[in-house]
């Protein structure tokens, strides 16, 4: 998942929220969207992005990310 976080990174403007993305997208699939989402928390505790918004949901896998906005700070 990681050169899509990449990806997802560079293309958020920073210092901007943006929501991570979910319908036309391959972050439909709920598992892919977590994983996507733990990047991203990786990328927060690094100092590089910040997440102003998470929400779990409790899922036959156990707790899943269902929706996440977060601020690209560098």
């Amino acid at each position: 998942m990681a050169s899509l976080t990449h990806r997802l990174l560079l293309e958020a403007p920073i210092g901007e929220d943006r929501e991570l993305p979910r319908n036309g997208t391959s972050l439909e699939i709920p598992q892919v969207y977590d994983a996507v989402a733990r990047d991203l928390l990786r990328e927060a505790r690094a100092g590089r992005v910040q997440i102003r918004l998470m929400e779990p949901s409790t899922a036959e896998d156990g707790v899943l990310i269902r929706r996440m906005v977060f601020r690209r700070l560098a």
